[in-house]
């Protein structure tokens, strides 16, 4: 079922989604460490070669020994 949202409640809404996101970064918490990227970007190698798949606009370009292979994964 759809709800009919109003062109105007819609606007707030982005208005007050932007303004979160125009808010400063927190400091890190102690002992908080980021986490590496690239697994989250995880995708199947696309050979041969250099891999072409491209994520988030972005191409890969990795070699395939780079990759994380999954068993019963073809490439």
């Amino acid at each position: 079922m759809r709800v009919r949202v109003s062109k105007r409640d819609l606007l707030r809404r982005i208005e007050a989604l932007e303004a979160l996101h125009r808010q400063p970064t927190p400091p890190p918490l102690d002992g908080q460490q980021a986490i590496n990227v690239g697994h989250i970007r995880h995708h199947t190698y696309e050979g041969p070669g250099a891999c072409r798949a491209e994520t988030f606009g972005q191409q890969c370009g990795a070699h395939r020994d780079e990759h994380q292979h999954i068993p019963g994964q073809t490439g």
